[in-house]
């Protein structure tokens, strides 16, 4: 997702996102948001959330949402998937005992799923509509 850490740096990196989610909006697309989660997930790196989003009955849907932790050395890595309303994909968990669990094949089916996201959201303008909104 060489965009969104793209947008991310712009913002200040994610210190500044922590403090601050990005809002992009760039009719005609859904509005993009790239939020902060938590300092440290299931393998203490920090995560986010990135989503496109839209109002359905005055409710916020997500078309979709991907959460990811942030790794120096790799970048974004996936943890889930999200379409609302009724698809929800977790590619690492943990189970009873508290091992963390990871479904490699989901992850990459998600690695797939993000580069062409990423393609179409830096093709949409997104980031050229967030440097100007800056």
């Amino acid at each position: 997702m060489k965009t969104i850490t793209e947008i991310i740096r712009r913002h200040g990196g994610l210190a500044a996102l922590k403090a601050k989610p990005i809002h992009v909006t760039n009719p005609p697309y859904m509005p993009l948001a790239i939020e902060y989660v938590v300092d440290a997930g299931l393998r203490g790196l920090p995560v986010v959330s990135v989503a496109h989003h839209y109002l359905c009955n005055d409710d916020l849907m997500r078309d979709p949402e991907m959460v990811f932790e942030v790794s120096d050395a790799t970048g974004l890595e996936p943890l889930a998937f999200r379409r609302d309303p009724d698809v929800e994909k977790v590619a690492v968990w943990r189970d009873q005992q508290g091992c963390v669990m990871v479904n490699a094949k989901l992850i990459r089916d998600l690695r797939q799923f993000m580069r062409l996201w990423d393609k179409n959201i830096r093709e949409q303008g997104f980031v050229e509509v967030y440097k100007q909104s800056r």
